[in-house]
Formats: structure tokens, C-alpha cells, sequence
């Protein structure tokens, strides 16, 4: 894989804070260092930092690395379990797994923040799980969270609110003093909520599409109109839940960025991206024209990224003057920092950032297996079968079958649309990265061309929805995979001499070749007209339906009439027999299985 895509960068390190880092620099930009040992950077799902400069890395489905300055990484995973999402509070972090468990590793148990009923000494030694939510009996299972400071805040399943932690009246349970190791419920009917590496407040949307937040507000930092503390939960004026992206708030500010790429402030001057204190969300003027798809907010610095790859910063500093008591600039409102080198003019690169109390951390994103595939399909080019012939002699290379089905719009008919404005190649490469992998790197362009082609715009669907809608379109399969009948034992028998000795599976062959090393060599050694092979794995028709099923939706899914151990124990098999992505969840997945027979 390209280097540009696999490099991890930091800024700020023991000796020199990045406030102190972004000073020392002429151009008021970070200084930033390659992260050389993190190794395969690529597998990179999300990096979280908290106190000092420590930081947490998720990397695959379940494995962690936990970095401590001048000590050596620490490896964690969690056994049978998919991670979902990890977040950072001050010293502690939590992990939360797709089967709604939660897991805790922190620097000592005996924090508040830490919400176990027998916290003991740990120092980032060991990864415990939160019985108070992993317990079957209790059936809370975690949808979402987030955290602040020393407080955490849980959305179950079933949509009621926790909290647990310090309180100073940011627990939502109208008092402010006792702390709680234990989650208390706070509210219900909640869809998302939101918190900050370092704070005294949080925020919650609800399934009524209301905005809500609670805590200290000696700052403004609520957005409520006021500088009232709220040790209960109130509605947060002229804000709707379906309207927000993203939404932090931190020590003296709160920063929230909407669907669109807006950017509002709110709080302290010189961290809510004003000169001036604001107790409401106010539209930052620096990044009215910006369209941000990034936000993080750290302890009193806010990183903000651009569709185009842009990142600025503001903050920094802890006095809201225009320089601290040794004479350092305050970046006050939006500054446009410097990336490094390798990531700068390349807006292909989806980019992520975080930050903590002193570094920031810029990282490619992470792609799925599905995508991870589907990306090498459009890179290589190797199995076209169609191509987009356009103005001015432009052709371009496709799969007939994916263009279709993403755009619902025969070949034909996408030429006939395009071929009525001037498109260059480029830029039609640019929508076939949408169509291939889902990247939207110039949304204006893209926006064009769906307009052009009467698509609405943005896209209602990922490819991985409308290659599930395409596993249930059993007209426009293209080839038939046939597999050795069970009953029909007779080994003396010709392979070739029976086609009625096996049984069919209708499937699309671009999906064979695009989610399996075995088919794609099958596929270079057998004519293009050829409209079906053979599998001679061995394995069961029903073992091979569901990995079929799993090659379009990434799911495994057994029904009642399957022998679950038979099934896990074929599947298994299955991914270096088939040479599947590295990075397959598969295993993963039959472990839950298994778990629960």
C-alpha cells in the first residue's frame, strides 16, 4: 500500500507541549514527527489521547496498543469480541464492542471515572470489562457513549441514558457533589451523546429530535443563552438532533459541526473560535466558506478538517488574552496549519485527528474489508468488462455490474447524461471512487455530476447497502458457482462427467474475483464467456451460501436448520482456503456464534 497511507503523524511530545511546539514554529503550524513505531499503520481504525501523552490505538477488529511516553507499548485484545468504538476520558479509556460490552484500562481503578463497583490499582496493566453492563441478567447493552474529564455517559439499546463519575453537577441527576463509581440513569428516549476529553458539561440528542445538555456553565459553555449551571438536563434553544455531525465540549468551550461542514462556537474567548465570550452557538466567521468533515476538540485547542484536506486550529492557550504570561500567541480564531508534506495537495486522502491535553495525532482513515477490497478492484483495473466512452475520446475502464447497481442507470444511459456537459477523465475518475469505495473528495464536482445524472444528492446509500440489495437481485446474477452434491459419493466417477451431480449458487462474478484470492487466480486461467466453475473445496452447499452472503453484506448468518459447528468449523476453513482480506471479521463473528450455542 501507498506510504501516504499508511503514515501516522504526531505533534508534542514530554519535554514540549504542541502550544509550546506551535510557538516555536515561524508559520504558527505543529511540528509534526512520523509515529515509526506503530507498526502496520494501516490497519489504524481510531487513535484516542488523553492526559499528558499518553494515547490508545485501536488497530483490526479487537486489538489494542496502549503508548506511554519513555515506556514500551502495551498489547491488548479482547477475546470473541468486535470492537465498536473507543474513547479517552483523562486517565482512563473505555472500549465499547458491537455486542454492546463495555471495557475499561486505566491508569488506577480507584478513580470515579472508572465505573466498577471494586476498583483496585492497575496502571494500564490489564483491560477489565464493566459488569454493570455486560451482565446478561441486566440486558444493558451499550449503543453508544462518551466522556469527559472524569465522567463517562452510556446510550443503551433501549435508549435510557447513565452516568457515572465525578459529578460537580455534570451526572444530570440534579445533584452535584457525592461522585459515582456506578452508572445512575440520567434520562431516556436518547439517541447519541456527546462529551470531550476535558470538561464539566455533556450534551444528549433524544428520539423527539431535541438537543439537551447539562453541567457547569460558568463559561457559557452550554449554549443555553445564559452562564446558569444546570445540574439537570435542559433543551439546548433552536438546535435539532438531526442537524449535528459532531459535537464536543471541553474546558471553557463547546464546538459543534453540522451535517453540512458548519462550524459553531460556543464559551470562552479564544477557545470557541472568537475574541469575544458567546452563550449561544455562534457560526465561527474564519469557516463560513469551509466545509469541515473532521472535528476534535482537546483540553483548550480545537483541530478542525476540511473536505479538501485543510486542517486549522485555535485555542492553545491558557489565558484568553492575545499572549500568556511568557508572550506567547494565542491563536484565537481559525489558523490554517500545515500538514505534513506527504498528505499536502492530496485531498484523496481521507484524514482523522485527534488530540488530548498536549499532542495531536493525524492519521489516514480506516477502510473496511469490503471497501479495502473494492478499492484494490478500482486501482487495479483487472477484470473490466464495460467501459464509459465519453467526449473528446475519453474511455474509461469499469465493471458493468457495480456502476449499474450504485447508480440504478444502465451504462448506456450514464454516457448518453454525461456526454451533455464536458467532464474530463479526472474527473469521472473522481465519481467511480465514490462508486467504487465510497470517497467523496471534491463534493461540488460530485455534486455535479449527480445532478447530471438525476441522482440525488449526497448519496442515500453505501456500496456495502447496495451490494445487499444487489445479493437479492437474482436477475442480474451472472454466474453460477457449482458445488459437488453431497449425496453423489462415487470417486471413481469423472468430475466432468455429470453437470447434474451439482448443485448451483447464483452469485455475480465480479464479487468472486473482487472478495477472493482463490477465484481471482480460478478466474485468469478460464475463458471470459464461461459462465460458471466449479468449487472443489469439499465443503457444505450451506456453508458456502452464507459465505457468499458474507462476500455482499460482510454478515454471517446462520438459521435454525444449519449445524452451527458444522458451519463454523467449514467457515473457518474457509478464509486461507478462499484467501480472503487479512482483515475479515469472519472469525470474529463465529466466535459469537459459538458463545452463544
Amino acid at each position: 500500500m501507498n506510504q501516504t497511507k499508511t503514515q501516522i503523524f504526531y505533534s508534542g511530545n514530554r519535554n514540549n507541549s504542541i502550544r509550546q511546539l506551535i510557538n516555536q514554529n515561524e508559520n504558527k503550524s505543529p511540528r509534526w514527527t512520523p509515529l515509526s513505531k506503530i507498526k502496520n499503520a494501516n490497519k489504524v481504525r481510531k487513535i484516542v489521547s488523553g492526559y499528558n501523552h499518553n494515547c490508545l490505538i485501536w488497530k483490526g477488529i479487537n486489538n489494542l496498543e496502549f503508548h506511554r511516553a519513555n515506556s514500551e507499548p502495551k498489547f491488548f485484545t479482547i477475546e470473541n469480541e468486535e470492537i465498536k468504538d473507543i474513547q479517552s476520558g483523562n486517565q482512563t479509556y473505555l472500549i465499547l464492542t458491537k455486542s454492546g460490552k463495555v471495557f475499561s484500562l486505566a491508569q488506577d481503578f480507584c478513580y470515579c471515572e472508572v465505573p466498577l463497583s471494586d476498583p483496585q490499582s492497575s496502571n494500564y496493566e490489564k483491560i477489565r470489562p464493566v459488569p454493570f453492563f455486560n451482565k446478561k441478567e441486566n440486558n444493558r447493552k451499550v449503543e453508544t457513549f462518551a466522556m469527559v474529564g472524569w465522567s463517562n455517559y452510556f446510550v443503551c439499546k433501549d435508549g435510557k441514558l447513565f452516568g457515572n463519575g465525578y459529578n460537580l453537577g455534570r451526572l444530570g441527576d440534579g445533584t452535584s457533589n457525592q461522585a459515582k463509581n456506578l452508572p445512575v440513569l440520567i434520562f431516556e428516549n436518547v439517541t447519541r451523546v456527546f462529551g470531550g476529553v476535558k470538561g464539566y458539561s455533556f450534551f444528549f440528542t433524544t428520539k423527539n429530535n431535541d438537543l439537551y445538555t447539562c453541567g457547569a456553565n460558568s463559561y457559557r459553555r452550554l449554549g443555553t443563552g445564559n452562564s446558569s449551571n444546570q445540574k439537570s438536563p435542559v433543551k439546548v434553544p433552536k438546535w435539532k438532533a438531526e442537524d449535528i455531525l459532531y459535537l464536543q465540549t471541553n474546558d471553557g468551550y463547546s464546538t459543534l459541526i453540522t451535517k453540512e461542514g458548519k462550524t459553531y462556537g460556543c464559551g470562552s474567548a479564544g477557545f470557541n473560535g472568537f475574541t469575544q465570550d458567546k452563550s449561544t452557538f455562534t457560526e465561527i466567521e474564519e469557516l463560513k466558506n469551509k466545509k469541515v468533515v473532521e472535528y476534535f476538540g482537546g483540553s483548550r485547542m480545537s483541530l478542525a478538517l476540511t473536505n479538501e484536506n485543510e486542517l486549522f486550529g485555535w485555542g492553545f492557550y491558557t489565558d484568553n488574552h492575545p499572549t500568556d504570561q511568557y508572550g506567547n500567541i494565542n491563536i484565537q480564531i481559525p489558523h490554517k496549519f500545515n500538514l505534513p508534506e506527504i498528505f499536502q495537495n492530496n485531498p484523496s486522502i481521507k484524514l482523522k485527528i485527534t488530540c488530548g491535553t498536549e499532542c495531536i495525532y493525524l492519521y489516514p482513515s480506516y477502510n473496511s474489508c469490503l471497501i479495502q477490497d473494492f478499492q484494490k478492484l478500482f486501482e487495479s483495473k483487472i477484470f473490466c468488462d464495460s467501459k464509459l466512452s465519453l467526449n473528446e475520446n475519453i474511455q474509461v475502464p469499469i465493471h458493468k455490474i457495480i456502476v449499474e447497481s450504485r447508480t440504478n442507470l444502465q451504462i448506456s444511459t450514464i454516457e448518453n447524461l454525461l456526454n451533455k456537459e464536458s467532464f474530463s477523465k479526472q474527473e469521472i475518475l473522481l465519481f467511480l471512487k465514490w462508486v467504487y469505495f465510497d470517497e467523496i473528495t471534491n463534493v461540488d464536482l460530485l455534486k455535479h455530476i449527480f445532478n447530471s445524472l438525476n441522482l440525488s444528492f449526497p448519496p442515500k446509500k453505501t456500496i456495502q447497502q447496495d451490494l445487499h440489495d444487489l445479493f437479492n437481485d437474482e436477475d442480474s446474477k451472472d454466474f453460477t458457482l457449482l458445488i459437488k452434491n453431497d449425496e453423489d459419493e462415487d470417486e471413481d466417477k469423472d468430475e466432468d462427467d455429470d453437470e447434474d451431480e451439482y448443485e448451483e449458487i447464483p452469485v455475480h462474478k465480479i464479487i468472486l474475483l473482487t472478495r477472493s484470492g482463490l477465484f481471482r487466480e480460478m478466474f485468469e486461467n478460464i475463458t471470459e464467456e464461461s459462465k460458471s466453475v466449479k468449487d472443489y473445496s469439499g465443503k457444505s452447499i450451506e456453508s458456502i451460501e452464507i459465505l457468499i452472503k458474507y462476500f455482499y453484506t460482510e454478515k454471517i448468518e446462520l438459521t435454525a436448520d444449519h449445524d452451527p459447528l458444522l458451519i463454523i468449523e467449514e467457515l473457518e476453513d474457509s478464509i486461507e482456503y478462499y484467501q480472503l482480506n487479512e482483515n475479515s471479521n469472519i472469525l470474529i463473528q463465529l466466535n459469537q456464534i459459538k458463545n452463544k450455542l
